[in-house]
């Protein structure tokens, strides 16, 4: 029997993260992009402060009945310096920061959607939530290029989908396509 989920990008966070604050239910927004041949989870360029980095991840949006998730992580190793991330710098998936290690391994798959999660070292210098997060499905190009597509969520709680988007938030906005919902 196939069932319909329809959940938002802080929901995605929320069930494979297991460290969203319990003071609060939604993520800061994540910018989405591709570099070179590989995602990047970006700090919003419009953003006033730089954060201090704890851990990056990159996990499969699993709507397969269980199936736990692939999942990526660069996590700073015991007593390394955090890497300060600047408004509009990015982290590359399987890209290298001094003091961090790696783990896991993703295979993307077309068609199938994943969410890149930033999490600040805790700083109580900066109110707020702890989580940056954004999503983004994965296109196969005529060429056979994978390109990494991001889901755009906007202020009045509607989400431009990408081409190859299956509804995983809010209702589409008008810039975007209507998307299916994931069975």
């Amino acid at each position: 029997m196939r069932r319909s989920i329809l959940i938002s990008t802080a929901s995605l966070v929320m069930v494979f993260s297991n460290c969203i604050e319990a003071t609060s239910s939604l993520p800061n927004r994540l910018d989405v992009r591709q570099v070179g041949d590989d995602p990047a989870g970006c700090l919003p360029a419009n953003y006033t402060h730089a954060i201090e980095l704890d851990r990056a991840f990159v996990v499969e949006e699993s709507h397969k009945e269980n199936q736990s998730p692939s999942r990526w992580t660069m996590e700073r190793m015991p007593g390394a310096k955090p890497h300060v991330l600047q408004p509009g710098e990015c982290v590359v998936f399987h890209g290298t920061l001094s003091g961090y290690q790696q783990a896991g391994e993703l295979t993307w798959q077309e068609g199938e959607s994943y969410v890149f999660v930033l999490e600040r070292v805790d700083d109580s210098k900066i109110k707020g939530r702890l989580n940056y997060v954004g999503a983004f499905c994965v296109m196969r190009t005529p060429d056979h290029r994978l390109l990494f597509l991001p889901y755009v969520d906007h202020p009045d709680g509607t989400t431009t989908y990408p081409p190859c988007g299956r509804r995983i938030g809010g209702p589409p906005a008008s810039d975007g396509i209507t998307p299916p919902a994931f069975h």
